[in-house]
């Protein structure tokens, strides 16, 4: 940087002693012409070098690898929103204090849901909804979120 600094100092110089010398008249503009383009070189190397010293943008293709933890992480948490968004609706529903548990598997970072554990142990039905059928209520809206068929969904009571 300090060699760049440098030689823009000196090409400053350099005009001044170039305007000195040479007399006005119409090689004066030639002259000065040929200077700008020399001042404009200068500036402009350390940019070029820049680019060709591959400190600048590098596109070249790199192989990247992929992250299990995250993949595991992210889906660790899909599976979790899932479950709270069952609970969640069957709470709208009336259906209170169920135990929601996805059974699901990573085969090459493809989350594949094989089965839902449906804990009714601690059921609480709201009274408006005490005449209901509640295995269908739960089948349903499970369904509406795993894609499960009714033989995945286990039953605890």
């Amino acid at each position: 940087m300090a060699g760049y600094i440098l030689s823009i100092l000196g090409i400053v110089v350099a005009g001044v002693f170039i305007d000195i010398i040479i007399p006005s008249g119409t090689i004066n503009k030639y002259i000065k012409s040929i200077y700008a383009i020399f001042v404009l070189a200068v500036i402009i190397t350390p940019i070029i070098k820049f680019f060709n010293d591959n400190q600048g943008f590098n596109l070249e293709y790199q192989e990247y690898e992929i992250n299990q933890n995250l993949i595991n992480y992210i889906q660790t948490n899909k599976i979790e929103a899932m479950e709270n968004n069952i609970v969640s609706d069957l709470e709208d529903e009336g259906l209170l204090n169920i135990d929601i548990l996805i059974n699901y598997s990573l085969d090459n970072n493809e989350l594949s849901i094989n089965s839902c554990t449906i804990n009714l142990e601690n059921l609480v039905i709201s009274s408006d909804n005490q005449h209901i059928n509640k295995y269908e209520i739960i089948k349903e809206i499970v369904r509406k979120h795993t894609n499960l068929a009714d033989e995945e969904m286990i039953f605890y009571e």
